[in-house]
């Protein structure tokens, strides 16, 4: 059975509706003319939507969602050691599970498609991924500072995630290695960590200069910055996902780009924390990958990845005085088709032969009326009301604002219940 989209208007076909043909989980066709559906082909009523490639979120944390506000206003360091880790000591692995699946409730009904995680208990997470329907690239967040017994626990733990994992539901699931930052592993670790990754071919992904005073250690400690650091021990000799690159010199810049590195820009997680604001113009002038992320709920506070897209424009140019500085063409790029590239993953566009990653938004309201612009609408206007279906893998995961694949009532009271033991 396939799916045929009638007339629906897309950023490059705004002008006149199209049909988009859905074979299995890839795009088959895009067409101006009526496309004649099949007897059993699932048939939907485009008018008046507009189709967009599914939103990517390049880094979070997705049961961070049961620890949405437990800290707010105060610095990284106070809100890990004092709020965070604490909490996280509660979690079990059905909390997780039930993290997990409030957080792909609400990527779902902003436009996310596929995101990329770190945290524990990641075997819960698997399980909530193949049942949310999202595509995911998982991680357990190593910390370690010596191959001693716990070193080498972490490490069997990651090896044993990706070979229980990677190419799992369908091949929606993918698995990279993640020692969890520079300051948090050991040269030993992190060198395991690259012969593992190498050894099963799949990406790293970790965190790295998100905070002056990171940065400030360890330069005082070693004589150099995390990130030539990184590049010292042969991280980047495999594709890598590095979150915030908030603090960067033009020689750390040298090495992203050189090495093809993915920067996940996290604007409103690093905003909040008082971080600072990654420079993506010289990211963009050096041709360094950039995608956008939400971070962990319990930093943003939420996933919303049209408002995530929409914040790293406006910091952008504010923080440069340019209204030029960035534009609603070049942040959608960055968070579908950059995104979907980190991942490894033929998606972030609409195209024949793309997977059927995609969205419709209903712009006929208010926030977003009159559209003269689809992107513009889509980028500085639209919010989660403006979700109406979402397709992932060809499978529609949300119908007219109706969950197919996810329990909404159930996940809400799970969520409810855990969140009152976390504080009480």
């Amino acid at each position: 059975m396939g799916t045929v989209l009638r007339d629906v208007r897309t950023i490059e076909h705004h002008d006149l509706p199209v049909d988009i043909r859905i074979d299995g989980n890839v795009i088959a066709s895009i067409s101006p003319s009526p496309v004649t559906p099949n007897n059993d082909d699932d048939l939907i009523d485009g008018r008046g939507k507009l189709a967009v490639p599914g939103l990517v979120n390049a880094h979070g944390h997705a049961p961070m969602t049961l620890l949405r506000g437990i800290a707010d206003d105060v610095p990284l360091k106070t809100w890990l050691e004092e709020a965070i880790w604490p909490a996280e000591a509660k979690l079990s692995a059905d909390d997780v599970y039930w993290g997990t699946l409030l957080a792909q409730m609400e990527m779902v009904r902003s436009g996310t498609t596929q995101f990329v995680d770190m945290y524990f208990h990641v075997d819960a997470i698997a399980r909530a991924v193949t049942e949310g329907g999202l595509r995911a690239m998982l991680s357990y967040g190593m910390i370690a500072d010596r191959l001693d017994r716990k070193g080498q626990e972490e490490l069997r733990r990651t090896e044993q995630l990706v070979r229980d994992w990677n190419g799992e539901a369908d091949g929606r699931i993918r698995v990279a290695v993640a020692p969890h930052a520079i300051y948090t592993c050991g040269t030993e670790i992190w060198r395991k960590a690259v012969d593992l990754a190498t050894r099963y071919n799949v990406p790293i992904h970790t965190h790295v200069c998100e905070t002056t005073k990171e940065v400030d250690d360890w330069r005082s400690r070693h004589g150099c910055t995390p990130i030539a650091e990184m590049e010292r021990l042969g991280v980047f000799s495999v594709p890598t996902v590095a979150a915030h690159c908030v603090h960067v010199d033009g020689e750390d810049i040298g090495y992203l780009a050189d090495n093809h590195v993915t920067v996940a820009h996290c604007p409103a997680s690093n905003a909040k924390l008082g971080s600072g604001i990654a420079p993506l113009g010289q990211f963009f002038r050096n041709n360094v990958s950039v995608a956008i992320g939400t971070d962990g709920a319990a930093s943003n506070n939420n996933l919303d990845m049209l408002r995530e897209l929409r914040l790293a424009i406006l910091l952008q140019k504010a923080s440069r005085q340019d209204p030029t500085a960035m534009n609603a063409e070049m942040a959608f790029s960055l968070a579908t088709t950059n995104g979907a590239a980190a991942c490894g993953t033929n998606a972030g566009v609409l195209e024949p032969g793309a997977l059927a990653d995609l969205v419709l938004l209903d712009l006929e309201r208010c926030p977003t009326m009159p559209v003269h612009r689809p992107l513009s609408a889509v980028v500085y206007a639209s919010d989660p009301a403006s979700v109406t279906d979402v397709f992932i893998d060809g499978r529609s995961v949300l119908r007219n604002g109706e969950f197919l694949t996810l329990d909404e009532e159930e996940i809400r009271a799970h969520a409810r219940t855990i969140g009152s033991r976390l504080i009480g």
